[in-house]
């Protein structure tokens, strides 16, 4: 399905290339009493029949000029912060403002991907935020799902404080009808309802989200954190917790490989209570059940430059790598 889109997009891309080309040629008259004024005064009041719509549904949007507009896709800048934005599917969504030089593509049925800040807000500058696949509901403030880069004022009402530049945001895959949050966020902590500024920071979720809320890739709360989620989430629990979380401190590091997993590197939820330098993966890639890795701050004590690794289905480190220095907790335990 990819590779049609991308063979209608180059379609359109070559068509609209022919018709400037054309519409730049001489054309001879093959009346001479008849003068070029007349001829596009006979277009403009409908000489020509109306084209049929393409249904596309393709917006494409640059510094707030609207390039392409077809269908019930949209697009949104902002003039004069030089902000891209592209969607492409039935309801999809982009928008890129709140900064300067913010990307955002929307690639699927509902998609949706916000990079930068709120609509009116300054200083949220080079996020990209990228989503790629189908969501169950209509983009609205009530679901929130896809790919999300930058300022917690992204998520209005439900979102947080912090700014954020240079962040990047990527949704591979379905999220399901019902959830909340899922998909990825980068940047600032106000993108999980809190605070504090997030820079440099990277999330990926690669696999769809078929049950619960904010389930996905995290990196917020702080600088150089990475969250990456390759895997499906089909499990629901009472904490809606599985996804791959850094943040809230700087240079964490969380990753999962496999299903319905859990890492968490970095500081609580709480943001006076940071973790640096921390690192938490779980590869499972034939299991099931799923499995937790936790590195980092532990019960409002401060954690730092710990490692939590699982390798295999069902293993749970939590609180191992927790609340102290350069701790390491590995399982299954290899000595």
């Amino acid at each position: 399905m990819v590779k049609t889109r991308f063979a209608r997009l180059g379609m359109l891309a070559v068509g609209l290339g022919i018709g400037a080309a054309w519409a730049h040629n001489p054309v001879a008259a093959a009346d001479s009493s008849s003068d070029w004024l007349s001829s596009i005064d006979g277009l403009l009041t409908g000489a020509l029949p109306a084209a049929d719509p393409s249904g596309l549904n393709l917006a494409i949007s640059f510094d707030g000029m609207s390039l392409l507009q077809d269908g019930n896709a949209s697009a949104t800048t902002v003039s004069g912060e030089y902000g891209l934005a592209i969607a492409y599917g039935d309801g999809a969504s982009a928008t890129a403002e709140g900064g300067t030089g913010n990307y955002a593509l929307a690639d699927g049925t509902n998609a949706e991907a916000a990079a930068g800040g709120a609509a009116g807000s300054t200083g949220d500058n080079f996020n990209s935020a990228i989503d790629i696949g189908n969501n169950g509901d209509a983009v609205s403030v009530g679901n929130l799902n896809g790919a999300y880069a930058g300022a917690g004022s992204l998520l209005g009402n439900e979102g947080g404080t912090g700014g954020g530049s240079f962040n990047t945001a990527i949704d591979i895959g379905n999220n399901a009808s019902g959830t909340f949050g899922d998909g990825a966020h980068a940047g600032a902590g106000g993108l999980a309802g809190l605070g504090d500024d997030g820079n440099h920071d990277f999330a990926i979720d690669f696999g769809n989200n078929s049950s619960g809320s904010f389930q996905g890739a995290e990196a917020l709360g702080g600088d150089y954190n990475s969250g990456s989620y390759f895997g499906n989430i089909d499990v629901a629990d009472g904490s809606n917790g599985h996804f791959a979380y850094a943040g809230f401190g700087d240079g964490n590091i969380a990753n999962v490989v496999g299903d319905n997993s859990y890492a968490f590197s970095g500081g609580g939820f709480d943001p006076a209570v940071v973790g640096n330098d921390n690192i938490a993966t779980v590869f499972d890639p034939f299991g099931t059940l799923g499995s937790t890795a936790v590195a980092g701050e532990g019960f409002d004590i401060p954690g730092n430059f710990d490692l939590a690794a699982v390798f295999g289905d069902g293993f749970d480190t939590f609180p191992g790598a927790t609340g102290g220095n350069f701790l390491v907790e590995i399982l299954p335990t290899l000595f």
